[in-house]
């Protein structure tokens, strides 16, 4: 029946050829027209024309080949489109209707699923029929209500008291699910307001010390956030794995983002400024991280810097206030140092050559101390007489000699001897210091240069306190008084038993390059001493204390400026006050008492460079006629440091045997430094002094161990290798063959002397000086990392000859300045 009437209405809606020409012809105001089908639409209609027919029971080919050509009437062609166009909404909503059906048999088919994986007593339940219902009594009325399965299941987890399996029904129900992250959202709101408003959990600026940066700040921060936002730690606690070791600081640097999009900080960007600032990063990276909440703006962070700043020196001052206490109730303020007593009278052959009249008169112990300037001498005091006998120091034979193991030098301070067995005892805590300070200089280049911008040189100054780490409490402060004829210059230059223990301590900086750099060695390291003990070895272990104490905008070589930076660190120095009456003459003729106070200072090393050392005290002589002890700038003690003593050795070394012109001449620094193409080793020791330090510590560790090929015979070092151990005791082979090389190839003949240079195979020289001076320079850093103050004052004895010989005569008076007051002038 469909297909005759589907047959029927396609039939009476498609016009033949024939039928329409009759109706062209009969209807004159129609133009035949020739359907193409050629465009979009006309195809579409086309194969609906097709499609229909076919479901008619015409054949797809008899029905392609009569309605896709043919004659149309406008009124046929537009029926044909209404009729496509009915097609396609019933296809629409029969495909609306499927796709919801088989939603609703997939929320069927989960319902069943979830109610199914319950507990057996509900499966029965549910498989009997039964259904849950409750009674709820509100103002004496009773009504029941029918659950559905899954409030059902809710209601009976409720009853069973079983907290867990309610919680886990409670959230598959979509419904409930969406009340209760509802409830969990407006919980974590309250908590973000809690966390803005304590003062635990966030930072402000606006004090004079946030008191927050210390060891625990982390897990006092973390405490404070689960006491305020349990619910907001425990989301981002679950979210961060189990075995993370930063789970802390992840969770607050969390949180810490969310704070600061409410305008708010946390430790974590006061901890990220600080880095970036420590970094030197851009103004544009700040501005940046902050956007993000990971940071503070510049300015915040500069006003953060400031913040730490205030009080940045308790520690010092809690210094001096602990040192003034134990020196005044050991009465062991350092009243006055003593200097030199010199005598007028030109019989006295012990100072017939000096010039007395550049030094100042006797100053007694009891006498205050006027000037530390006093301690040192006159570029004209050092003269010849002072020079010692080099061929006593250089003729030394170690062939009879064997190094005995000391813990320090053999000849200590006088005043020393009878203290060394304090030694590494437990001794109350002391808390002397010293105070540190050098020049910072900077050049700032203009972009663009003109005549009124030009580059601007800044000179500033910096300083930093050292807490001691040896107790000086045992030690007396009584200074003595010293005679010219008293002094025994000899004590100033190397003796012979300190060349005995610079060879010894030669030995143990080989036989380390022996058991680092020889194939196979390895196994005999115990041979080799790592550390050269000494009195204080325990103490000098524990790790340095230092507090910086800024920089100074000062520049300290204008005079003025230095008086301004002594000034600035002289609250540094303890002291004492006390109250002494004068008697005042009065213009009648009589006296009156008058009560005056007297401070006592206790002095601090202030060390520096050669420079900042003559700068202090040509400071402490410009204010040497001030009333007070504070404004005559009393109490420092100024001393060369290491660090500096260390780079003008270097220099030494470089004016000696390092020339640019020299890369043709195998065996010359400048030549190896070609070879291994080390091209930050410089003519210029002070531009980079780590690059030059390590290039001459490599030379020297080569210099040894050609030196040792050369005396076994070895072609190579794994053939040096084979030829010790093949001997029936290695240990006294190696043994042997590092105190050949010490005692027969290092010497500082050629420079103490340089009569002698040249008198010999200059190549051989140069080897053997190389060598010395390597090993010298070894020695003394050494001695700097064990904190060996002897070894120091021992190679400070080699100094004095060395730079005098090189002619820096500024250094070689500051050694002399040292060793005078180690010996005579100082206390203990």
């Amino acid at each position: 029946m469909t297909s005759k009437v589907s047959n029927r209405v396609i039939r009476s809606q498609i016009c033949t050829n024939e039928s329409l020409q009759a109706l062209c012809c009969s209807r004159p105001r129609f133009q035949e027209k020739k359907a193409t089908f050629y465009s979009q639409e006309s195809e579409r209609n086309a194969a609906a024309l097709v499609d229909l027919a076919c479901e008619a029971g015409v054949a797809r080919n008899e029905a392609t080949k009569e309605y896709t050509t043919g004659y149309l009437c406008t009124k046929c062609f537009n029926s044909i489109g209404n009729f496509s166009a009915l097609k396609e909404k019933v296809g629409r909503l029969k495909g609306e209707f499927v796709s919801k059906l088989h939603e609703s048999l997939r929320s069927c088919d989960s319902a069943m699923t979830s109610e199914s994986k319950g507990t057996k007593r509900k499966a029965s339940t549910q498989q009997s029929g039964k259904a849950v219902k409750i009674v709820v009594t509100y103002k004496g009325r009773e009504r029941r209500y029918e659950l559905s399965p899954t409030r059902g299941a809710i209601a009976k987890s409720l009853g069973r008291n079983s907290k867990q399996a309610f919680a886990n029904h409670s959230f598959k129900s979509q419904a409930v699910r969406n009340h209760l992250l509802a409830r969990i959202h407006r919980t974590i709101r309250q908590e973000m307001k809690n966390i803005l408003t304590s003062r635990d959990c966030t930072v402000t600026l606006n004090e004079s010390n946030p008191g927050i940066f210390t060891s625990d700040a982390w897990e006092n921060q973390f405490t404070a956030l689960q006491h305020v936002a349990p619910v907001l730690t425990g989301i981002l606690n679950a979210s961060i794995p189990r075995n993370s070791s930063r789970r802390q600081c992840t969770m607050a640097s969390c949180i810490g983002i969310l704070v600061k999009s409410h305008g708010r900080s946390t430790l974590a960007h006061l901890f990220t400024s600080l880095i970036l600032y420590s970094g030197h990063a851009a103004k544009q990276v700040y501005a940046r991280l902050q956007k993000l909440g990971l940071c503070l703006s510049i300015n915040s962070t500069l006003k953060l810097i400031d913040i730490l700043g205030d009080d940045h020196d308790h520690l010092v001052k809690d210094w001096v206030t602990t040192l003034t206490t134990q020196t005044a109730s050991s009465n062991g303020f350092i009243t006055g140092l003593p200097t030199v007593h010199l005598s007028n009278d030109s019989s006295d052959s012990a100072c017939s050559e000096f010039d007395v009249q550049s030094l100042p008169d006797p100053v007694f112990a009891s006498t205050p101390r006027p000037s530390i300037a006093s301690l040192s001498l006159n570029e004209d005091s050092f003269v010849s007489p002072l020079s010692p006998d080099i061929s006593a120091l250089t003729s030394t034979s170690y062939e009879d000699f064997t190094p005995q193991p000391t813990e320090h030098d053999t000849s200590p301070c006088p005043s020393m001897q009878g203290s060394a067995e304090i030694g590494n005892e437990e001794t109350e805590e002391w808390s002397g210091f010293r105070l540190v300070g050098d020049n910072i200089d900077k050049n700032v280049k203009p972009r663009d240069m003109r005549i009124n911008s030009q580059t601007s040189s800044l000179h500033y100054f910096h300083a930093y306190a050292v807490k001691d780490r040896i107790s000086f409490k045992h030690l007396s402060a009584d200074a003595t008084i010293i005679f010219p004829q008293d002094i025994d210059f000899n004590v100033f230059y190397p003796s012979v038993e300190d060349n005995f223990q610079l060879v010894s301590n030669f030995e143990t900086l080989v036989t380390r390059m022996f058991v680092q750099h020889i194939p196979g060695l390895q196994s005999l390291s115990a041979m080799a001493n790592h550390h050269i003990e000494h009195q204080y070895s325990k103490n000098m272990a524990l790790k340095s204390e230092v507090v910086p104490l800024g920089v100074l905008l000062k520049n300290e070589n204008v005079l003025k400026d230095m008086v301004d930076i002594l000034d600035e660190l002289h609250k540094y120095v303890p002291r004492t006050t006390t109250m002494q009456t004068i008697d005042v003459c009065t213009g009648g003729g009589g006296t009156t008492a008058v009560d005056i106070h007297v401070n006592t200072f206790s002095h601090i090393p202030l060390g520096g460079d050669q420079l900042t050392v003559a700068r202090i005290r040509g400071s402490q002589r410009v204010e040497f006629n001030a009333e007070n002890g504070d404004e005559r700038l009393e109490g420092f003690f100024p001393v060369i440091e290491d660090w500096h003593t260390k780079m003008c050795f270097m220099e030494v070394i470089w004016k000696r045997l390092y020339n640019s012109c020299s890369g043709m001449d195998a065996g010359t620094l400048f030549q190896l430094r070609e070879v291994i193409n080390r091209r930050n080793v410089i003519s210029d020791v002070t531009k980079d002094l780590t690059a030059c330090e390590e290039f001459m510590e490599l030379v020297t560790t080569a210099h040894v161990l050609t030196a040792a090929m050369h005396v076994a015979g070895a072609s190579n070092l794994t053939d040096l290798s084979s030829k010790i151990l093949s001997k029936e005791n290695p240990t006294a082979a190696a043994t042997s063959l590092v105190q050949t090389l010490c005692r027969q190839m290092v010497t500082i003949e050629f420079i103490m002397d340089k009569s002698t240079c040249g008198s010999g195979d200059r190549v051989v020289e140069y080897a053997m000086e190389t060598l010395s001076l390597g090993l010298l320079l070894l020695e003394f850093k050494d001695s700097i990392r064990e904190g060996d103050g002897y070894r120091v004052l021992r190679c400070w004895k080699y100094f004095l000859l060395i730079f005098r010989a090189t002619q820096h005569k500024n250094y070689c008076i500051e050694a002399l300045n040292l060793l005078m007051q180690y010996y005579y002038i100082l206390p203990q």
